[in-house]
């Protein structure tokens, strides 16, 4: 298949609902074996890029949380030079990285939760994005090495700077998001940031929090509209908590209703 066959494909699938799907079986197609998780992530980094190029102006803030190597990081800090940027990584050698291929950012070596205190923390040497406060023995079974360590756990509340604007939020933690934003509720109302999220039912669940609880942390507690990414681009509509609960996209924003109001106008 030449390139300018497949560059039209890409064009024609995306943002589609079934993008990772057709993604995959392409990449498999041509004998690549790239694991699914490797896809979905691709689009999920994409994405975040084009709602920040959107959204972040010279000044904006904001904070990453599941930072890994810095990749959207580093596209924050160029989008927003005159921002204040906050990195979240537990890892030590991804947080040694960072610290030195960021030194604009502030980053904290923590793993966000609903308390402060200690927990074990799961790491995959060989796919450190699949990192995190759970085992995953439903996601990789055997198949992957893992190291288990201890991390620090803090709200977000407790450790953003007093009075600090946030403008950008993205959380991809590997199920913990609910408990990520539930240490986030002061800094959800009071900055109205917009929330790009990872959550997909079964990997939060294991943490107690379900995506109707998710929803109602987001939607009831903190006013915010929770769309597709791809809806978001377009200026569409956010989803119902049943549309919520049942999908199984697995990328989410959640934003202030004036935020998706003027997105609307705008496209």
């Amino acid at each position: 298949m030449s390139s300018s066959v497949q560059e039209l494909i890409a064009r024609a699938i995306r943002d589609r609902a079934f993008e990772p799907h057709l993604r995959w079986i392409l990449r498999r197609a041509r004998g690549q074996r790239t694991a699914w998780i490797v896809v979905r992530n691709e689009i999920f980094d994409r994405q975040t890029l084009e709602i920040a190029s959107a959204l972040l102006r010279s000044d904006s803030s904001t904070v990453d949380v599941g930072c890994h190597r810095g990749k959207l990081l580093a596209h924050f800090l160029s989008l927003a030079p005159d921002g204040r940027h906050f990195a979240i990584e537990p890892i030590p050698s991804l947080v040694a990285r960072l610290r030195e291929l960021f030194p604009g950012a502030r980053v904290f070596e923590v793993a966000l939760s609903n308390r402060s205190g200690e927990a074990k923390f799961y790491v995959f040497p060989r796919v450190p994005g699949l990192s995190g406060l759970g085992r995953r023995d439903a996601v990789v079974g055997g198949e992957l090495e893992r190291e288990e360590i201890r991390v620090r756990t803090e709200r977000l509340d407790a450790i953003l700077p007093a009075g600090a604007q946030v403008d950008l939020i993205k959380i991809d933690v590997e199920g913990a998001e609910g408990l990520v934003i539930e240490g986030a509720l002061q800094t959800l109302r009071r900055c109205r940031p917009l929330v790009v999220f990872e959550h997909f039912r079964q990997s939060s669940t294991l943490f107690g929090v379900s995506s109707g609880d998710l929803y109602d942390l987001l939607v009831e507690r903190c006013g915010l509209t929770v769309m597709l990414p791809r809806r978001w681009l377009r200026g569409g509509r956010g989803l119902s908590r049943r549309e919520f609960t049942s999908s199984d996209d697995g990328f989410y924003v959640a934003s202030p209703l004036e935020r998706t109001r003027r997105r609307r106008v705008e496209a």
